[in-house]
This record gives structure tokens, sequence and C-alpha cells, in this order.
């Protein structure tokens, strides 16, 4: 989002041009590398689909879809950061729109990652287990579903926001009113940063909680030897799990966080527009000179999950095919 204002933009129009060819180079490495590694990562896990897999990894064939998703629109990101939007104005909405679906489906993906973490330890603790895991396995398929409709909704308002700057030759928002413009930022930190992120993090605070009590239980009432080679292998498999999870996570918190600051940064910059115009044209030469790298970090990370599902598990089918 870039306004059409009465800041001199010619003087600075050579540092802006240069921090073009850093985010260029890592978008054009992160399609190279990642979109293959994502479409292996999809062909593994569809491959054993009907093998009774866990949910958390039918969790990450939908991540990795999403993030291959993202990957295959990068292109024409790389292409207007480089020689400006020439694609007209409805390839601009539409891809840009299913850009942003796609990355609410990660976003929400990652959210129910923790969540499930967390749901794994409370079920534990119930005396009806049987019935909960038939009501699991009847709305796992809606969840998956229902992530998909929910982040469509959250993409929306791309379509009606999203415009061509002539004078820039730019993809990016074109609201004329302030409020609006406030109001849709507003709407991108919360949904797709901050409440997810506070989701995450109160799962795991809860988790560690739970996983400390469970051990202290378990300690009490240590099983016999025969019995610890088992508890062992299960132990071992839902760390792998939660390392996996939590891995996941911190990229989410790492790569997504310089994005919603620009987005912080713009909201300064709209409600200082009249009020304080010198402000307003610092602001808004940061966001020029540093958003495309922002955007940068945001895709790499959706490059970046493959590499953490093979860090995290030599053999990952295996480990995650049972509870």
């Amino acid at each position: 989002m870039e306004s059409n204002i009465g800041c001199n933009s010619t003087s600075n129009s050579t540092a802006v041009g240069s921090e073009k060819i850093a985010p260029a180079v890592v978008l054009g490495l992160c399609c190279l590398v990642g979109l293959p590694s994502n479409i292996a990562v999809i062909i593994s896990i569809a491959r054993e689909w009907n093998r009774n897999l866990s949910f958390t990894l039918k969790l990450m064939l939908n991540l990795a879809v999403s993030d291959g998703l993202t990957l295959c629109l990068a292109p024409f990101v790389l292409y207007g950061i480089l020689f400006g939007w020439k694609l007209g104005l409805w390839s601009c909405k539409v891809l840009y729109f299913l850009g942003h679906w796609s990355l609410y489906v990660g976003v929400l993906t990652v959210t129910s990652m923790s969540v499930h973490r967390y749901h794994n330890v409370i079920k534990s603790r119930v005396a009806n287990r049987m019935i909960l895991q038939r009501l699991e396995r009847r709305h796992r398929r809606l969840q998956l579903i229902g992530i998909w409709i929910l982040a469509f909704a959250f993409a929306l308002p791309v379509i009606f926001t999203q415009g061509v700057n002539d004078g820039l030759l730019r993809c990016q928002r074109t609201m004329e009113s302030q409020s609006v413009e406030v109001t849709i930022l507003l709407f991108e930190i919360l949904l797709g940063f901050l409440i997810p992120f506070l989701t995450m993090l109160t799962c795991y605070l809860w988790l560690d909680k739970g996983l400390r009590q469970k051990a202290k239980r378990s300690s009490l009432t240590r099983a016999p030897q025969d019995q610890e080679p088992r508890n062992q292998g299960t132990n071992v498999r839902a760390y792998k799990k939660s390392k996996l999870v939590i891995s996941i996570v911190l990229a989410f918190f790492v790569f997504w966080t310089p994005v919603h600051i620009i987005n912080v940064i713009d909201i300064v910059s709209t409600l200082t527009k009249t009020s304080h115009p010198d402000v307003h044209c610092q602001l808004k030469f940061f966001r020029r000179v540093y958003g495309d790298a922002s955007k940068t970090l945001a895709l790499l990370n959706c490059c970046l999950n493959p590499f953490l599902y093979a860090i995290s598990s030599g053999n990952l089918l295996k480990c995650f095919r049972k509870r």
C-alpha cells in the first residue's frame, strides 16, 4: 500500500531500486528450491493417505499444498518487483487474492497443529476416549475443508481493495477512505498474525503444563521394567511430533513478524498523512524500501517448511502413521 502523496520520491528512486535486487534473488531461489520440495512432501504423504495417517500429518499435507500454491504465484510477484505490474487490473486482483487465500490457509493450518497437539494431551485425561476418537474422525475432514473456506472469507477483501498504481506500476492496495484502509490492515494483523500466534502460544504453555503433570504422575506410578521400552518408543514419537510442530510455529513467528511490522507502519503512515506529512513521507520511504523484503521473508517460510520435516524426523511417515 502506497498512497499518492506529495513526497519527493525521485531522490529516493535509486535507493529503492537497489533494494529490489536482494528480494528478487532470494525469491527466485525460493521458488526453485521450495516448490519442488513441497511437491515432494505432497506426493510422499498422499501415497500414504489411506494407511491410517495421523491428523497431524494430514495438517502437514494441507500446509504443503498451501505453501506450494503460494510459491506457484511467487514468479508473478517477482516479475512485478523487477519490471513493474503490466499484467492488468483483474490479474492483479485474482493473483493476489489467490496468494492471500493460500497464505491464510497456511496460518490457520499451523494454528490447528498447535491446538491439535494440546488436544491430544487433554484427550488422554478424558475417561470416554473411544467416544471422543469417533467424534474426531468424523469431524477432521470437515475441519480441513473449513480451513480453506475460512481462509477464502479472510482473503475476500483483497478483491475489492487491490489495484494497479499506474505511476509506480505496482499491484497494491488502492483505497480512498482512510478508515477502510486502517480497518483492512488491522483485520490482517489480528486474523493473520496476532490471534493465531496468541492461540499457538497459549496451547504450548498449557501443553507444557500438562506434560509436566503427566510426567510427575508417571514417575509416581512407574510401570514394570518390561513395559519401559514400549513407553520409551511412544515418548520418542511424541517428542518428534512436538519438536516438528514447534519448529513450524517458530518459523511462522520469525518470518511473518516483519510483514505485520510493515502493516503497522502502513497504519501509522495513513493516520499521519495530513497531520504530520514529514513523518508520513519518511514512513512511506521506509515501507517502499523494505516492503518487498518483508514479503520475501514470508514466502521464504513456505520454502523452509519441507526442510523442517526432513530435519525433525528422518523417517517421518513411519513416526506419524500411529498416534
